[in-house]
């Protein structure tokens, strides 16, 4: 096999990757490296070992979301069809044996991080086993066991090893990890406002089949998510930026209880995965020396950067012009500028 058929071939499985996940980025690889950021400020390591620890949980997330993605998939061929008839399978761009193949090799590279890292060897048994419940039980067709079960167990795993592979976990990023999961799992429900039809088709008992739309509106909005605020504030979150945060739950009420269709659900439920990534971003700019409106200022300033570098990018139909070691080495030492300039060191002692 020559060079260019390598890369031909490298180049589909990255495509057939991103086809697989790309929905499921901001609730995994983004809030896991988020969060990874407090674990860098908490570091005494040089920036070298640093970016190579963060190399090593982007190829975790990477196993991490793309096992999940592939065994949902897989079983979901007939929800897929109607709710995402744009996913690999369902559109014919991967067939199910193809998908299959995949799977496998992704969990067998997930075990090997086991052996590879045996710290992380609780989080790996905890997201399989999350993700066996949620494909092969009926309890993970439930609402209360899909979100509020699964969802936490499944945020632990992920946030805990987003920490452990940059630095030892310490009391308060334990702290943070308990709180942000039993936070998620209480919020999930919304997201099945917008899958419906699917749900209903493969006999899913979500809590909008259950109870109703209009009733599991209310019952998310007015219960739900008090009782997640409140975790919130009882494991230290709130009082990082109370105003901030007060605030975009009151707008993510607001337009849970603003019924507008499946894909006005599927935006509202969008913005709560961008209210995830703000609270770990939160937690990881505590004890900086920006105050709130300043960090918010210098994030959406390196969004508008990478923005512009991304404009110098060749189109995606040149990426064969991209020589892949020469990108990486610049985006890992483009993310090691952007986390280590303008912010603090944490005290540690």
């Amino acid at each position: 096999m020559n060079k260019q058929s390598i890369f031909t071939s490298i180049t589909h499985e990255l495509d057939v990757f991103l086809a697989f996940s790309w929905r499921d980025w901001s609730t995994t690889i983004i809030p896991g490296s988020l969060f990874s950021i407090g674990a860098m400020r908490s570091s005494r390591d040089p920036h070298p070992t640093i970016v190579y620890k963060y190399s090593l949980l982007v190829s975790w997330l990477t196993l991490f979301i793309y096992f999940f993605t592939t065994s949902n998939q897989i079983v979901g061929v007939d929800e897929d069809r109607i709710n995402k008839p744009d996913r690999p399978i369902p559109s014919g761009k991967v067939t199910l044996e193809g998908a299959k193949r995949r799977w496998a090799s992704a969990l067998l590279m997930f075990l090997a991080v086991g052996v590879f890292k045996p710290m992380l060897l609780p989080e790996i048994v905890c997201w399989i086993a999350t993700t066996a419940f949620l494909c092969l039980t009926s309890a993970g067709n439930h609402w209360f066991g899909k979100n509020c079960i699964a969802m936490t167990t499944g945020t632990w795993a992920l946030l805990s090893a987003s920490w452990k592979v940059i630095a030892p976990a310490t009391s308060e990023s334990e702290r943070y990890v308990i709180t942000v999961s039993v936070w998620v799992g209480l919020m999930m429900p919304l997201q099945d406002l917008r899958d419906m039809l699917g749900d209903a088709v493969v006999g899913r008992k979500t809590l909008p089949l259950v109870v109703g739309d209009d009733a599991s509106r209310w019952i998310i909005t007015f219960f739900f998510m008090p009782a997640a605020f409140w975790i919130l504030w009882m494991g230290g979150i709130v009082s990082i930026a109370p105003i901030t945060l007060v605030a975009v739950h009151i707008f993510l009420g607001y337009r849970l209880m603003h019924a507008g269709g499946p894909r006005y659900d599927h935006k509202t439920y969008m913005i709560f995965t961008y209210i995830f990534c703000l609270v770990l971003a939160l937690t990881a700019a505590k004890g900086s020396n920006l105050g709130i409106t300043e960090m918010l200022q210098v994030a959406a300033g390196k969004v508008a950067k990478f923005s512009v570098m991304a404009q110098l990018l060749p189109p995606i139909e040149d990426i064969s012009k991209i020589d892949p070691l020469k990108s990486l080495a610049w985006v890992m030492f483009q993310i090691r500028d952007e986390i280590f300039i303008g912010v603090a060191p944490l005290n540690v002692d």
